[in-house]
């Protein structure tokens, strides 16, 4: 009977469909006897799926009964099972409903990196049942509502350490009726909201969110230096490692070394790499090339904002460049269990690093091919498979680093920012100090951790910063947006965000740098204007500004009273008088009252969004103006505007009468130019005409 029995049929007879699409798990009894056999034993050799894996233990055919269901994503996020009890088998039924059908009957499948939490989850839940003698979760419904609270409570406190954390969104969101599929019923639901809230209350009254931090600019820039450094630093010695692992490979086909007596890779390649005359060199240069993956992955991380899983997708040629754009090529199976092949921008710095990492990737994979081809006989059937498998799927960090041996990993074995040259360790600098720590503070992200113990713990001085790869991706999309590089979309096409709302959470500390910018620039606006007072009253005691704004205040500098007017035209009424007792207040009087300043190359003019003229095509129409200001510091400009307009009535005069009706208009304005630079530098009468009329 056990043979007959699919996974499409166990999904069948094991839950209950509405018309609606809501499905409920049956309680195991019913099951067992709808099937006529005696306990779960008989669902434990039904296929699930076939997975390829470079480790020939994970290699094969998944079945309901595994302790480990392995994963056939791209993340090899695995999901585990413990028990033989109907608690057991729920937690795996639940699992294989969310892995074909998601919530409903045709809805969403969930990938088995977002059921690893639900089932990690509930097997925490089943363990803590177990020690109270229940068996099933389907038992709580039917206890009382004091007996379920005391339970619930009981977890919360022992298991979830409610005291210490407050709970995350993926454990409470088990108990919903339809997304548990009832093994939580409705009153099990109740209780536990009830219960969870009022312990949040007495124990988190003030929840905080925490998102992934961004590095800090000066970190940032010392970990790109890094990579940079070791990228340079690899450019020669790459061509020196080929060389001498085309000798290896050369000695690996030839044969003529006897094997060593027990089959394996190292010592295989060990014992030819012994064999060359160069030894010592080639097992230098594999050292000091170690590094070079760690600063390719930086380098994509930084400069395209992928997550960590996509870039370990990332293939043999990956990296291109068409139509003056650099990009690369990864696989995205984050919304889904799709696998889709889409490009991200990148830049020069991505395509060097990964052009000059691929060759010693290729180097490696040579290394494979001859030893799958000459040497297959001394190595172990384990090892021909992970060679196999890692070669078929050419993976650009799929290449374990070796000096003597090869093989292939799924992460890569070096994704925790590990520098492997002792060389390398001081370039790779995280100490934060002073400017770091109030950087992240003025960003909201002054804390180690989003969650464990030091969650929201922050940063001291001296401290060494916890570097993820997920942080790359939330600074990229700060630096973008604080430095007007992008819009939102922008970001959530490279980010490949399905929602606005999702790119908004990571871009919103650019708002807040945005925010310190704008204070920034108001207290600097504040300095500026004082800076001004002082040059406008130094100046005004020796009379020397000019302009009708400036001629205004060189009167009131000398008599300490200015006369508030209807208009700033020269046949204004003064409706009101200010009397100052010293040169000092009438500084502070300037300093609250000059907030519209503009400062223009022929003059300061105050008139605000009010100047009609605007100062800048036609400097001599605004110099006798009431908000116009001339200091000493603006002269310059006015004796280049008067050598100027007296060159130019120079070549005017100098054409016939007939050529110089042409150009009238423009000699009336070289006049009136020539006029105000003489007002304005001592050099003629005040000319209270303000020039001719053209």
């Amino acid at each position: 009977m056990t043979k007959e029995i699919t996974k499409t049929k166990l999904l069948d007879i094991a839950v209950v469909k509405t018309h609606t699409g809501q499905i409920t798990i049956k309680p195991l009894v019913q099951v067992l006897e709808d099937f006529k056999v005696d306990d779960t034993s008989a669902f434990n050799s039904i296929a699930l799926w076939e997975n390829r894996a470079l480790n020939i233990a994970k290699h094969g055919t998944i079945h309901f009964g595994d302790d480990t269901w392995i994963s056939y994503e791209e993340t090899q996020r695995n999901v585990n099972f413990k028990g033989v009890d109907e608690l057991a088998y729920q937690i795996r039924i639940y699992s294989l409903i969310k892995l074909t059908h998601g919530d409903v009957v045709g809805g969403k499948p969930l990938k088995i990196s977002t059921l690893q939490n639900d089932v990690t989850y509930l097997n925490l839940i089943a363990a803590f049942l177990r020690q109270r003698g229940y068996h099933s979760f389907h038992e709580l419904e039917f206890k009382s509502d004091l007996v379920i609270r005391n339970l619930i409570k009981d977890y919360l406190y022992e298991v979830g350490k409610i005291a210490i954390y407050r709970q995350s969104h993926s454990f409470t969101k088990l108990f919903d009726v339809q997304r548990s599929f009832r093994l939580f019923g409705p009153k099990v639901c109740s209780v536990f909201i009830n219960v969870l809230n009022q312990l949040n209350e007495l124990h988190h009254p003030r929840p905080v969110t925490y998102s992934h931090p961004v590095i800090p600019t000066k970190v940032m820039k010392k970990i790109l230096k890094f990579a940079e450094k070791i990228v340079e630093n690899s450019k020669d010695k790459i061509e020196r490692w080929l060389e001498l692992n085309a000798r290896l490979i050369d000695s690996l086909h030839e044969g003529s070394i006897e094997p060593p007596p027990k089959m394996n890779t190292g010592e295989l390649i060990a014992k030819h790499v012994r064999n060359l005359p160069n030894e010592e060199e080639f097992i230098q240069l594999s050292e000091e090339l170690e590094d070079l993956k760690l600063a390719t992955y930086i380098n994509i991380l930084a400069y395209t904002g992928m997550r960590y899983n996509e870039v370990l997708t990332c293939k043999v040629g990956c990296a291109n460049y068409k139509d003056d754009i650099y990009y690369i090529t990864a696989i995205m199976t984050k919304t889904d269990n799709s696998k889709v092949e889409m490009e991200w921008f990148s830049n020069a710095e991505v395509h060097e690093c990964v052009g000059i990492y691929e060759k010693y990737v290729i180097g490696m994979q040579e290394r494979a091919k001859a030893v799958l081809s000459s040497c297959r006989a001394n190595i172990t059937s384990s090892q021909a498979h992970n060679l196999k498998e890692g070669l078929e799927r050419n993976r650009l960090f799929g290449v374990s680093h070796s000096s003597c041996s090869v093989s292939f990993s799924d992460a890569g074995r070096f994704t925790k920012f590990e520098v492997k040259n002792s060389e390398n360790i001081e370039l790779f600098d995280l100490t934060l100090d002073d400017d770091d720590i109030a950087e992240l503070e003025r960003l909201e992200s002054n804390y180690k951790e989003v969650r464990g113990e030091n969650r929201g713990v922050p940063y001291e001085e001296g401290d060494t910063f916890r570097l993820t790869a997920h942080m790359f991706r939330h600074t990229l999309a700060y630096f973008v947006i604080a430095n007007k590089l992008g819009e939102l979309d922008d970001i959530r096409y490279q980010f490949k965000h399905l929602t606005s709302l999702m790119t908004f959470v990571y871009t919103r500390r650019a708002f807040l740098a945005s925010t310190t910018l704008i204070k920034t620039t108001e207290e600097f606006n504040e300095i500026l204007i004082d800076r001004v007072a002082e040059e406008l009253i130094d100046e005004a005691e020796s009379q020397s500004l000019k302009g009708g704004a400036g001629e205004q205040i060189n009167k009131t500098s000398k008599d300490l009273i200015i006369g508030i007017t209807d208009s700033q035209s020269k046949d204004s009424t003064v409706i009101k008088q200010i009397h100052f007792s010293s040169i000092e207040e009438l500084k502070k009087f300037l300093v609250k009252n000059i907030k519209n300043i503009r400062g223009l190359p022929t003059g300061y003019c105050t008139a605000g969004e009010a100047c009609k003229i605007k100062g800048a095509g036609i400097p001599s129409g605004c110099v006798y103006c009431g908000s116009k200001i001339i200091t000493k510091r603006h002269k310059v400009n006015w004796q280049i505007i008067k050598k100027e307009a007296t060159q130019k009535l120079e070549a005017y005069a100098a054409l016939t009468k007939e050529e110089q009706e042409d150009y009238e208009l423009f000699a009336i304005h070289w006049k009136n130019n020539i006029a105000a630079a003489d007002y304005v530098l001592d050099e003629g009468k005040a000319h209270t005409n303000q020039g001719e009329q053209a």
